[in-house]
């Protein structure tokens, strides 16, 4: 197992010419490798603390080992992993409960240790007394100091060879993981992005060899994206839905069987030559392919130009479909504003105006559709309540002149019940019209 030697020190490191420490080992700079042992001279010397500790070097090394510290279960916590052995006391100092200890220590000291080619040993029955330290010819080089166990917290500890066969099996899926990861192309905020994605190849999955250069993104989304293999990299193409069949599958995707990185590039090339769109991970691509400064410089150039061209050409296109979309409107309205000409030329003139239906429009794509005297009303500032304004719309027939009332008056469908109150917007209208033309006539609707 991998170990961080720095990591063990979370203080600057102690030593003399013999001896290192991080206060909770006490270890021969002998057993060090090159590297671990340029990293603890890096460190001024300080010898106050392993001076103090020397007549325990001493007595722990004229100590008899007991037995080798093996791992038979491990605690795991938040802030470090613990190593627990049980051992039997060989005597019963009080009860039965107390005839067994459980030496433990840290789970990356035991892996340090194990990475000297050293071996920890117990020498004395006393689960919290220093353990020995010793190398592969039996020599000793340095102590190690336990942690005290709750009696209570062992009862959770898991089997210390499970868990290693357990982090074996996590080491080996991630292995096997990391060889489905593929260097992928594709597009995000309109940016190339090369990244490794996990990918299954689709051949496999749809037992269909013809598809042995496509790969589909594995992801827990709806849509999963499939890419192409182009030797160089994996570009993205497309994307299709989780719950496609092979058939699908294959309706999709096979035009794209057979495409390859040539192809790719000169697609690229013909679509330039025809000032056609380039995008951001087709300049990629090419860069990827070996293509020098110069001609990805190129690429990106003429991609500006085709953007500064699109956006006059649209510029053009919108102020012509706006000049179009005018004139429409305008011919429209036109034929509105004849016929609201011709009533106000009736109503001066004490004739009839029919009550037509009348579009008017806002824009070419935005109209509404009305009668013609409500129309006029309100672009008199007449205020007529809603309820009233139905009543016109559907009822209104036509206001005319009544030569034996002398007076304005109007008729309507009789299909429809008469108003009680549209006179009085009558009245104020058609005396808005004679004001405009200066014309003095009393017709009002009686």
């Amino acid at each position: 197992m991998s170990i961080n030697f720095k990591s063990l020190f979370q203080e600057t490191p102690i030593h003399n010419e013999e001896y290192f420490s991080n206060k909770h080992f006490l270890i021969k700079k002998s057993t060090l490798k090159k590297s671990q042992l340029e990293f603890i001279n890096s460190v001024p010397l300080d010898t106050t603390l392993i001076n103090s500790l020397s007549q325990t070097l001493k007595n722990e090394s004229r100590k008899p080992i007991i037995i080798e510290f093996i791992p038979q279960s491990i605690l795991e916590d938040a802030e470090y992993n613990t190593l627990i052995m049980e051992l039997d006391r060989g005597y019963k100092p009080y009860n039965e409960s107390t005839s067994k200890i459980y030496p433990a220590i840290k789970e990356e000291y035991y892996n340090f240790i194990q990475s000297l080619n050293c071996k920890i040993f117990i020498v004395n029955n006393d689960q919290v007394n220093t353990l020995a330290i010793y190398n592969s010819n039996n020599e000793f080089v340095g102590i190690l100091l336990p942690i005290k166990v709750k009696d209570s917290n062992i009862i959770n500890a898991q089997n210390y060879n499970e868990h290693l066969d357990n982090l074996k099996s996590e080491q080996e899926a991630n292995k096997l993981s990391k060889l489905n990861f593929k260097k992928c192309l594709y597009i995000k905020d309109n940016k190339a992005i090369v990244r490794n994605k996990e990918l299954i190849c689709i051949a496999e999955l749809i037992n269909d060899v013809t598809y042995k250069n496509l790969y589909i993104e594995k992801t827990t989304k709806q849509d999963a994206g499939v890419y192409i293999d182009l030797g160089i990299i994996y570009v993205y193409i497309r994307s299709i839905t989780g719950d496609n069949t092979h058939e699908d599958i294959k309706y999709y995707l096979n035009n794209a069987t057979n495409y390859t990185l040539e192809m790719a590039l000169e697609n690229i090339h013909n679509r330039k030559n025809i000032n056609q769109f380039i995008n951001v991970a087709d300049i990629k691509l090419i860069e990827l392919s070996g293509a020098s400064e110069q001609e990805v410089q190129e690429l990106i150039d003429y991609r500006q130009e085709w953007y500064d061209r699109k956006a006059k050409e649209d510029q053009f296109k919108k102020s012509k479909q706006e000049q179009e979309d005018k004139e429409y409107t305008d011919s429209k309205n036109k034929i509105v504003d004849e016929l609201i000409s011709q009533a106000e030329q009736a109503i001066i003139n004490n004739q009839k105006v029919n009550n037509k239906d009348v579009t008017i429009y806002k824009s070419r794509y935005e109209s509404n559709d009305t009668s013609l005297i409500l129309y006029m009303m309100k672009l008199y500032e007449i205020k007529i309540p809603l309820k009233t304004q139905g009543w016109i719309n559907q009822a209104l027939a036509s206001i005319f002149y009544d030569a034996e009332e002398g007076n304005i008056s109007y008729s309507y469908y009789k299909s429809s019940a008469n108003s009680n109150v549209f006179r009085k917007y009558l009245n104020e209208f058609v005396g808005k019209v004679q004001d405009k033309y200066g014309v003095n006539v009393e017709s009002v609707a009686k």
